[in-house]
């Protein structure tokens, strides 16, 4: 007798107003591995349009200050 072997693939199908707007089919979008942190999930979703963020960290945004700032020990061409 030879056995049958099984897998399953995880699912994630995000519904708005009974309608499905998002699938997430296996951990491909998730890095490809079985444990993920949580934002990475969450962004995911955020990205579906199946959440709303509650901060820019969850949103996946970056803050990016521009310029240099100066500091006292730093030694640049200008100062010669």
């Amino acid at each position: 007798m030879t056995k049958l072997q099984v897998q399953m693939l995880s699912t994630i199908i995000c519904f708005i107003d009974g309608v499905a707007v998002d699938r997430v089919i296996g951990f491909e979008e998730l890095g490809g591995v079985d444990e993920f942190k949580t934002v990475i999930l969450t962004r995911r979703l955020i990205a579906g349009g199946c959440l709303l963020p509650k901060n820019d960290q969850e949103a996946g945004i970056i803050k990016i200050d521009k310029g240099r700032k100066k500091r006292a020990d730093d030694v640049s061409d200008d100062d010669y």
